[in-house]
């Protein structure tokens, strides 16, 4: 097929196990951009935590944060927000019941009313810092995060399901429980983005490794699950690429999305 345009995620597949973009996958990324192929970054990240990959790839192109609640154009300017009030967030104030730190994300802020060592660690992953959680002004949030053990992350999604309509309660990973407003998904954002590019669905390329990459890569013209994906999403996509360790992007871009 001949694409128009390709879609990441971040984590686990633009990324490799050391969080970082080999130099291999940066060259194949530039020479997209020689051939005005946008190479457009989805991943549940706040804008912040994405820029730093857009320069270092050395490319302009739109962005999809917060897992399609916040759209950025090739300028960086804010093309579509969606996300819950404020009051819907308190409410969901799960501190109060189950004492875990709660990471809330308003455009670019990163909120946080305690550090722990889970926060510490998506610091460190991230490269951003949290500030102080402070609501007032605030209008509307894009996503809580809670960072927990796995048991304690799976009690509370059951719960926070049973108890609240209207809202997407998954888990990104294991120890990792995103919340954000139902009709937030990759797959809206990517059709958002096409029809404003004006490039036909059966036209794009996506790679993703984990759950929420699931809608993105059943939607695109190929969808690549990179090998090091979770067991799910292998078995929900039929094709596969390398892994993140071994360029699976480039790989596939090079030998697969013809077939």
């Amino acid at each position: 097929m001949a694409y128009k345009c390709v879609f990441s995620d971040i984590d686990g597949t633009l990324l490799n196990s050391k969080h970082q973009i080999s130099e291999k996958t940066k060259k194949k990324v530039q020479q997209l951009a020689i051939q005005n192929i946008p190479f457009v970054l989805v991943s549940a990240r706040m804008p912040k935590g994405m820029h730093y990959f857009l320069d270092e790839l050395q490319i302009k192109a739109p962005m999809v944060s917060y897992s399609g609640g916040l759209i950025l154009d090739e300028n960086q300017k804010v093309i579509y927000s969606k996300g819950f009030s404020v009051e819907m967030a308190k409410r969901l104030y799960i501190k109060y019941y189950y004492q875990i730190p709660v990471n809330f994300y308003v455009e670019n802020h990163w909120m946080v009313d305690e550090i722990d060592e889970g926060i510490e660690e998506e610091s460190i992953i991230t490269g951003l810092k949290p500030e102080k959680l402070d609501l007032n002004g605030i209008k509307k949030v894009h996503k809580l995060l809670v960072i927990a053990e796995s048991g304690i992350v799976d009690r509370l999604e059951m719960s926070l399901k049973e108890k609240f309509s209207g809202l997407k309660i998954y888990k990104s990973k294991d120890t990792y429980l995103e919340i954000m407003d139902e009709s937030v998904s990759k797959s809206s954002a990517i059709q958002f983005l096409c029809d404003k590019m004006k490039i036909g669905l059966h036209q794009t390329v996506s790679f993703g490794d984990n759950y929420n990459d699931l809608d993105m890569l059943l939607l695109t013209g190929k969808g690549f699950a990179m090998a090091n994906g979770a067991q799910g999403v292998l078995e929900s996509i039929p094709t596969h690429t390398l892994s993140n360790d071994e360029d699976g992007i480039v790989y596939a871009l090079d030998n697969l999305v013809g077939e």
